[in-house]
């Protein structure tokens, strides 16, 4: 462009010298005011430019948003969509193992003891709380596994711990809902419901959101346990509520899937399950996904409560049983793949969108615990004892390790470090093995048949 200016004003002056009304003689004014005004077009061409240079505003740097340090509930937060933070583990070993007592119970006279189906340990700053098998809640040391605290109820304390500031909010099976100060165990409040609570509870705004196995969905005040609503859903609430926005979805043994109002717990829709159902409603991308004891996982609408679509377990382990492909553990949506676990030793990969086999990994036992994914790694274990590491992606076995006779704990995992009770009364924290050697080759999954297992690299 800066040719052409330069050519035009040089046409322009030498068909009409007189243009420039001066007194030079022409030879001279061309040459020297010609080139002035060139080199004055030239200055101008080039500081405009300067001039867009500097005026173009810099692209805004976008920072991904930081991920949570904490898991301080089941799965992370009431919406349950928190699954824990990497880098994985490419080989498992012990870090550290606590050992809690053995209690025998109302409904049990064989001694319990660890971690049991269904909870998951609450990890908040430099702690670690769970609910034990052997009646007492543990306040661990998250670094080594010593004791800050214990608390003593009178049963098996399985439910899913909910820490918020200094408040502590875990069911009982003694039919007990407690609150304690998370600082030092000491009681603060507890509410006597009419049978046990294995549910896991949600904390929002000071207020505690809890289904009971009385057929009531309760609300409570944080502060002092006082109801704030009362709810009858005509069956027992044995997993975990989400909350999501202004409403709460929420499982029964009587085979129904509710939805309920955040503020009364009023009725919203109800859709009919059908059979038992223990899962943890995932609520995703407007569709909510549950699981039941008939080996079917099924997803609806979020809205109505409209069935979209459903999926049968098939074949695996168990097949004798009375729990055959039964689910227990709850659906983890993430990436639009659905991962579960079921009694008949598979883990199933679906399409979220149309319940699709993806690919599924025959295991070496029942599973019913919840596998949450972390850096495309599927972590979880079985009634064999063992705790597995699989791919998300593909399904391959990345690594296992042997940590006790049953496994129907729920991990929680920070920093990559994976923190799980066994039902031998042990409870563990994991991490890399640095001096493991290089990773067995591992079978592709797929969806035509089943697997076999990598070697152990425990």
């Amino acid at each position: 462009m800066a040719a052409k200016v330069v050519l035009k004003l040089d046409l322009v002056l030498s068909e009409d010298p007189s243009v420039l009304n001066l007194s030079f003689p022409f030879p001279f004014a061309f040459r020297v005011c010609g080139g002035l005004i060139i080199t004055i077009c030239i200055a101008v061409l080039l500081s405009g430019c300067a001039g867009k240079a500097i005026s173009e505003t810099p692209r805004p740097v976008i920072e991904k948003p930081k991920a949570p340090n904490a898991v301080p509930m089941w799965l992370g937060n009431p919406t349950r969509t928190f699954f824990g933070t990497g880098p994985m583990p490419k080989s498992l070993k012990i870090v550290w193992a606590f050992t809690t007592g053995f209690a025998r119970g109302r409904l049990h006279d064989d001694p319990w003891g660890g971690s049991g189906w269904p909870g998951q340990p609450a990890i908040v700053g430099d702690r670690v709380y769970f609910g034990s098998a052997d009646s007492y809640v543990y306040c661990l040391n998250k670094s080594d596994g010593t004791v800050i605290w214990k608390f003593k109820t009178t049963d098996s304390a399985k439910s899913s711990p909910s820490v918020v500031g200094d408040r502590l909010v875990i069911g009982n099976l003694d039919h007990t809902v407690y609150c304690l100060n998370a600082n030092d165990g000491s009681l603060v409040w507890k509410y006597q419901t009419g049978f046990e609570t294995d549910s896991s509870s949600s904390i929002i705004d000071d207020r505690v959101y809890i289904g009971g196995e009385d057929h009531f969905y309760y609300c409570f005040d944080l502060k002092d346990g006082h109801i704030i609503f009362k709810q009858q859903l005509g069956g027992s609430v044995e997993g975990g509520t989400t909350v999501v926005g202004d409403h709460i979805y929420v499982d029964t043994e009587a085979g129904d899937l509710f939805c309920l109002d955040r503020s009364d717990g009023s009725i919203v829709w109800k859709a009919r399950i059908g059979v038992d159902s223990n899962s943890t409603p995932a609520v995703v991308n407007g569709f909510v996904y549950t699981a039941a004891e008939d080996g079917i996982i099924r997803c609806y609408r979020q809205d109505d409560g409209e069935l979209v679509w459903t999926y049968k377990a098939e074949g695996g382990l168990n097949q004798r049983t009375k729990e055959k492909n039964g689910f227990w553990g709850s659906p983890i949506v993430l990436n639009n793949r659905l991962y579960m676990g079921s009694n008949n030793g598979h883990m199933y990969c679906l399409s979220a969108d149309k319940g699709e086999l993806v690919w599924k990994h025959l295991m070496r036992a029942a599973i019913w615990g919840t596998s949450p994914v972390i850096d495309d790694r599927v972590v979880f274990g079985d009634k064999s004892g063992y705790l597995y590491l699989l791919s998300a992606d593909k399904g391959e076995l990345i690594t296992e390790l042997k940590i006790g006779d049953n496994v129907d704990a729920t991990p929680a995992v920070l920093d990559g470090r994976i923190y799980v009770g066994a039902f031998n009364g042990k409870f563990y924290c994991l991490g890399e093995d640095e001096e493991a050697g290089p990773a067995a080759p591992s079978p592709q999954a797929s969806p035509a048949g089943t697997l076999r297992r990598a070697k152990s690299l425990k």
